[in-house]
C-alpha cells in the first residue's frame, strides 16, 4: 500500500504548513522516509525548511500530475505541500484522478484540512470535501491559534454531514507562543531541529538530506523556551498515533 498526504488548498494563514513540518518530522521519528513534494510555487514554505523536498512549478492544471507520476514511479509515501488558495484548477484536477483504477486501487489518499475558528477556512476546506467525497481520508488539524472554538465547523448542517459521513480524524494545534513562532519561521527551523541543537547555536547539519547546520538564535537556544516547545510538540506528537495507524492500513 502507497499513501500519498496532500494538504487541501486553505485559506492563507490557517498554519497548513505549519502542521505539514510536524507530520514531516514526525513520521521520521518513527522511521519514516516520505518524499517531499512542494506545491506551492508561490512561497516555497516546505523547501525553505526541508531544502531536500521537490519543488513543483505548478503552471497549468497537468502540473499536478506529479503526485500520480511518483506514486507509480515507487514511492511509498509521499506528503505534498499544495498552495494557500488554490482554486477550481486544482480541485477540477482531482475530480479527473482514476482512483478505482488497477494502478491506483492500493494507494490511500490522505487530506489534510486545516483550519481555525475563522468560518472561511472551514468553508475552504469543506468545497474540497464536496468534490472530493469519499475517494480520499481526512484529519482535520483545529488551529487555535485565533481561539480553541470552531462553531461553524461543530454545528453548521456542512459540517455535521461531513464528519457524520467521513469520520475524520481531528487533531488539536494549541497556541503557541507568537514571538517563538516568528523565530522560528524567520530562520527556517522545526522545533525537532531546536530540540535536537540542545541549547547549542546551531542545528545539527545532514548531509543525507542536504540540509546544513542553521542558527538557533538567541530566543530559541535558551532551555526554558526549548522546555515550552517540548511541551507543545509533544503535545501534538501525541495525537499522532492515529495518523500511523492509516499508514498501515
Amino acid at each position: 500500500m502507497s499513501t500519498v498526504i496532500f494538504t487541501a488548498g486553505a485559506k492563507g494563514g490557517t498554519g497548513k504548513s505549519t502542521i505539514v513540518r510536524f507530520l514531516i518530522t514526525y513520521l521520521r521519528e518513527h522511521g519514516y522516509e516520505p518524499l517531499l513534494l512542494d506545491m506551492d510555487n508561490e512561497t516555497k514554505t516546505l523547501s525553505r525548511f526541508f531544502p531536500e523536498a521537490e519543488q513543483i512549478e505548478i503552471r497549468k492544471e497537468s502540473s499536478n500530475d506529479v503526485l500520480v507520476e511518483r506514486v507509480l514511479g515507487g514511492n511509498k509515501l509521499i506528503i505534498a505541500d499544495l498552495k494557500a488558495g488554490t482554486g477550481r484548477d486544482t480541485l477540477e484536477w482531482w475530480k479527473v484522478v482514476p482512483f478505482d483504477s488497477d494502478e491506483l486501487k492500493n494507494v490511500n489518499f490522505i487530506c489534510i484540512g486545516s483550519i481555525t475558528s475563522s468560518p472561511d477556512s472551514i468553508q475552504t476546506f469543506l468545497n474540497w470535501v464536496g468534490e472530493l467525497k469519499d475517494k480520499v481520508s481526512y484529519v482535520v488539524f483545529k488551529n487555535e491559534k485565533d481561539g480553541d472554538t470552531f462553531p461553524d465547523y461543530g454545528t453548521s448542517t456542512e459540517s455535521v454531514v461531513f464528519r457524520n459521513n467521513h469520520i475524520p480524524l481531528e487533531i488539536n494545534i494549541p497556541r503557541i507562543d507568537e514571538e517563538y513562532m516568528s523565530e522560528l519561521e524567520r530562520l527556517n527551523l522545526t522545533i525537532s531541529e531546536v530540540l535536537e541543537a540542545n541549547g547549542a547555536a546551531t542545528t545539527l547539519p545532514d548531509k543525507n538530506r542536504k540540509r546544513p547546520g542553521k542558527p538557533v538564535g538567541n530566543i530559541l537556544c535558551r532551555l526554558m523556551v526549548r522546555a515550552r516547545l517540548r511541551r507543545f510538540q509533544n503535545g501534538i506528537y501525541d495525537q499522532f498515533e492515529s495518523i500511523l495507524n492509516l499508514l498501515k492500513e
